[in-house]
């Protein structure tokens, strides 16, 4: 019986140091479309599919995902001109709807959620590269019926428990039955399920029962003042803060009107306040009981409030106190700036992918480097346009110009230690990621077209070609000659899977390079429960007739590749998965290694 020296522990993807020198259950540079599981094995990562109907050659450059106080989550998403909502109707059907168009051309958009104390309820905020801040209440509902001034909805809800405005200029937008979106004002009714003081006349259009309804979006003009572009909003202690990405000056608002930036002196709790940096803000996002913000390449601050009591009231001081960050630590962009539990991650003008924990009163941030093991990967991308989320233990790295996902996995153990690890390079054209529904959506850096990642067996109709490339193993001897004549691996996979293991011998095949096919059609290495599907033997609905070849149903693989023995200082192992609608998960592989009976004469001089 032969001995083989199986891997069956997976450590993750590292560039950094070379891969003739680097542990040898690391995934190096050339893996792709691959991830090491739950279940510790390298499987083939699933593919996506198209949510909504398919777009036009325009890439998504916004995204935002509203999860309300009510519970509730709306989704929101902008190209060209257009700023959508995706809505899913009675039957389940997802189409992503016009909350407005006429922006100009790729608006980038910023949102931030705020309390309305004069509506009760969250609403969202929003600025887009212009003067004005733009207020959307969420309201969403369908469309039953029309007088010359009323409009009835479906349903036993009212319209403000749908989420529509009770107070000011408040506005419906419905879609017409040739597709036209109408706008109409109301005055009344939001506490029934019939909106009173309708103008224009709703019944000059045609509306089909089950129409979509929708809030309009409200305009702030000239916030937090004139002659300003608004790029960034975020929301800390009900408190709006506004900024420019040309200019060091953040206004804050009050904590009870998001269109009020004035402040007493001495300042008075819950005031708005002016924030003047040293340099231009780059982006900020709250971290805590503080507003970190970046700004320049190498400048980071945080807000600092301080509360003082007199003799009748009290008043508040609200101040920045710089980081200590090194040259080229700063945030590279606000859509590079993610929450991370109790730090903030995000990607540096080094470039790195950083992580800032605490901040204490003196400046000094925790600050760690998590990139560090796939240097070259980061040193070699355009961040360009590049956007980061946190989903479900994994850091999502989008980077469009590029074509690919990065991903940084964060694993816990049962005894609560943590270990974090870079997964395979993911070849998808994604600009921005997105969290619907609790599961993650990447929206397209080609077109208009927004996809549920991770689903199904390809991506939207096209193969993946998974590659799953590991470092050089030299079995602890990187001088002598080794050979051997047979290779084992074990992996599960779907019936139809054709795998390709390719074995290099010395550097980049220098001395050879081997192929094998490993098809799961092959029944003499395929191992599965003996299940006869047959009609009359279980149950009709239990289970399906004829085989399973479905990747949720694997089978297990052994296989043992067999070959004449070439002699090699190192050699590296690469298994391929090229077929449609097919997946695997590696298990273990390795060869029957042994010293070879020549020595290496022919690297001595």
């Amino acid at each position: 019986m032969r001995k083989f020296q199986l891997i069956n522990k997976f450590s993750g993807y590292i560039t950094k140091p070379d891969a003739t020198n680097a542990d040898e259950s690391i995934l190096v540079s050339g893996s792709q479309n691959v991830l090491i599981n739950d279940g510790e094995k390298v499987e083939s990562r699933d593919g996506f599919t198209l949510d909504g109907s398919a777009g036009t050659a325009n890439p998504i450059v916004s995204e935002y995902d509203w999860k309300t106080a009510k519970g509730g989550e709306k989704n929101l998403r902008s190209y060209d001109d257009e700023l959508e909502f995706r809505y899913t109707n009675s039957a389940g059907t997802v189409s992503w709807e016009k909350l407005l168009d006429g922006w100009a051309a790729n608006t980038k958009f910023q949102f931030a959620p705020w309390y309305s104390s004069t509506e009760a309820e969250e609403i969202l905020l929003a600025v887009a590269n212009n003067s004005n801040i733009y207020d959307w209440s969420g309201g969403i509902t369908t469309f039953a019926s029309a007088t010359a001034a009323t409009l009835t909805k479906e349903g036993t809800g009212t319209w403000g428990s749908e989420g529509f405005y009770t107070a000011g200029t408040r506005q419906v937008r419905i879609k017409d039955s040739g597709g036209t979106w109408r706008t109409f004002d109301y005055t009344g009714g939001e506490g029934t399920v019939t909106l009173t003081g309708v103008t224009p006349d709703p019944t000059t259009f045609t509306f089909v029962a089950g129409a979509v309804c929708v809030q309009a979006i409200r305009t702030n003009t000239n916030q937090p003042a004139s002659g300003l572009t608004n790029d960034f909003i975020a929301v800390l202690n009900n408190q709006v803060y506004i900024g420019q990405d040309n200019r060091n000056l953040v206004y804050v608002s009050s904590n009870t009107s998001f269109t009020s930036y004035t402040f007493s002196s001495p300042r008075v709790p819950g005031e708005g306040a002016n924030l003047t940096l040293d340099a231009p803000l780059i982006g900020f996002k709250s971290l805590r009981d503080a507003m970190i913000m970046f700004c320049g390449q190498d400048k980071a601050y945080k807000t600092q409030f301080s509360l003082q009591s007199t003799d009748t009231s009290f008043i508040e001081d609200l101040r920045i106190v710089p980081l200590k960050i090194g040259a080229k630590q700063g945030a590279k962009s606000q859509d590079l700036i993610e929450s991370l539990g109790d730090s903030l991650v995000y990607v540096s003008n080094e470039p790195a992918l950083r992580i800032l924990g605490d901040v204490s009163d003196s400046g000094i941030p925790i600050l760690r480097n998590l990139s560090d093991p796939i240097k070259p990967d980061f040193d070699a991308a355009n961040f360009s346009n590049a956007h980061l989320k946190f989903h479900k233990n994994r850091v999502y790295l989008a980077i469009p110009s590029d074509a690919k996902v990065l991903i940084l996995q964060i694993a816990e153990s049962s005894q609560g230690e943590k270990r974090t690890f870079w997964q395979a390079p993911q070849l998808l054209s994604i600009r921005q990621l997105a969290d619907i529904g609790g599961n993650l959506y990447g929206h397209s850096s080609i077109n208009s077209e927004s996809y549920k990642l991770f689903d199904g067996t390809d991506d939207n109709g096209n193969p993946i070609r998974h590659i799953a490339k590991f470092s050089y193993r030299n079995f602890g001897d990187r001088s002598n000659l080794k050979n051997f004549s047979e290779f084992y691996s074990e992996f599960y996979s779907t019936l139809n899977a054709e795998v390709i293991l390719t074995l290099d011998y010395d550097y980049q095949g220098a001395s050879g390079s081997q192929e094998f096919t490993i098809k799961g059609t092959d029944e003499g290495i395929v191992f599965a429960p003996a299940i006869n599907s047959s009609l009359g033997i279980n149950p009709l609905g239990v289970s399906p007739l004829g085989a399973d070849e479905s990747a949720d149903n694997l089978v297990k693989i052994h296989h043992i590749a067999t070959m004449r023995p070439t002699d090699f200082h190192e050699f590296q192992v690469t298994y391929e998965l090229y077929t449609d609608d097919a997946k695997m998960e590696l298990l273990a592989f390795g060869p029957a290694a042994r010293l070879a009976r020549v020595k290496p004469f022919a690297i001595k001089r």
